[in-house]
């Protein structure tokens, strides 16, 4: 059942939020105008304490979990259901951007300060979370705040960083001054506000998007064998060249993900070449494939595909080649009915918006396996992210809270989430 929702006066203040996001982007600055905000290193641990004193200005009872993760508990009328959530990630990529992961969190609490101030006090408890270690930087493993927070992450013992600390060390010395505590489950619901981190909504001229699914991603390495021999006495006709099997690969995988016409991308992103001597021919080359759809059959087509293409290239020059899955995660559709929710809101404000799916992993992929969830996005200019360059327009980062704020109004307004 829902209850009706009527039309709010509730609106957020996008002067508070543009200050709290570029004070918050302070915070690991680097030299190059980026900024490198590690999980549970200091930098983390300042982040998650500046965030802190904001949520309690609104209203909200601070935490962290065993997984590192930061969380604000705003009371509602009726405390026994469960909470409304909203937030993203408070880490970054080294020399990253302000905006990825860090508007999503400042922008959960600007609606709840909004909230608060118009004395509106929500059916659900409202719970705000930074979310840690979401990039997978520091042990290799994305989104670790959001799978423990789901159950997908029983122990920390086999993970740790490079230098071979353990991730239960470094989170058990992690300390913004706030409380340990566990964090409220089951939600009724997730909201997720982020950068879009690419060119789409930029090139359509749209303002907003509602995200319908967030794409799979199969990653797999080929290793191809030839004979290593002298660069210059080595006539070309007798040269089994491991990297003329590699090079021709990396050209199949663009013209293949080229061929879906906008349905999936493909990336060779690394390859490592031996002996690797100028004046040497390559005996052995290593490249990974990475690719992503949104559709799950295609994905395992165009597997397959490579895998075949990665046989032809090296029959073709005398090669061995063998093949290593790496690791594959299947597309997530997001919740239809946040999904409907968020349309709703837009409508409300009289927002133009569109629906579509996310190029990237975020932690809604991984909430959306315990609570129904969605995502909001804002556009990025030029579609650039992880980079000190990312930027997105003040007003656009606004809109994207008010629909959030919004939003969570009409999530509220479901009998039992």
């Amino acid at each position: 059942m829902i209850r009706r929702c009527r039309i709010s006066p509730v609106r957020i203040r996008e002067d508070r939020l543009q200050a709290r996001l570029t004070e918050l982007g302070h915070v690991g600055r680097t030299t190059e105008g980026g900024v490198t905000r590690l999980s549970y290193h200091h930098e983390h641990a300042e982040a998650a304490r500046l965030t802190a004193g904001w949520m309690r200005e609104a209203g909200a009872d601070v935490g962290v979990d065993r997984w590192g993760n930061l969380f604000g508990l705003v009371p509602g009328i009726g405390n026994a259901l469960p909470p409304v959530a909203a937030g993203s990630h408070l880490d970054t990529v080294p020399n990253g951007g302000i905006f990825d992961g860090g508007l999503g969190v400042v922008a959960a609490v600007e609606a709840a300060a909004a909230l608060h101030e118009a004395g509106v006090v929500l059916h659900h408890p409202l719970l705000l979370l930074a979310f840690a270690e979401e990039e997978g930087v520091s042990f290799g493993l994305g989104c670790l705040g959001s799978r423990g927070v789901a159950g997908r992450l029983v122990t920390l013992d086999s993970l740790a960083d490079r230098g071979g600390r353990p991730a239960s060390d470094w989170i058990r010395d992690f300390d913004p001054g706030v409380p340990r505590r566990e964090m409220p489950t089951p939600m009724a619901a997730y909201l997720e506000l982020h950068i879009e981190q690419g060119p789409m909504l930029e090139r359509q001229g749209a303002p907003l998007a509602a995200v319908d699914a967030i794409v799979g991603i199969a990653r797999m390495a080929f290793t191809f064998r030839g004979e290593p021999n002298h660069a210059g006495t080595t006539p070309m006709n007798a040269r089994r060249d491991a990297l003329w099997g590699a090079a021709e690969l990396v050209g199949s995988v663009r013209d293949i993900a080229r061929g879906t016409e906008g349905r999936a991308v493909g990336t060779v992103g690394q390859c490592t070449v031996t002996p690797g001597a100028a004046n040497v021919i390559p005996g052995r080359a290593e490249v990974t494939v990475e690719l992503r759809s949104a559709d799950g059959r295609l994905l395992d087509a165009l597997s397959a595909e490579i895998r075949s293409a990665a046989s032809v290239c090296a029959g073709r020059y005398g090669l061995e080649v063998e093949h290593r899955p790496w690791w594959t995660e299947p597309p997530v559709p997001l919740s239809v009915r946040v999904r409907d929710t968020v349309v709703d809101a837009a409508r409300d404000l009289g927002w133009p918006l569109i629906t579509m799916s996310s190029w990237a992993g975020h932690d809604a992929k991984i909430l959306a396996g315990v609570a129904p969830t969605g995502m909001i996005f804002v556009p990025s200019m030029r579609g650039i992210s992880h980079s000190p360059l990312e930027k997105t327009a003040w007003e656009d980062a606004a809109r994207g809270a008010q629909l959030l704020c919004r939003a969570l109004e009409r999530l509220d307004a479901w009998d039992g989430g």
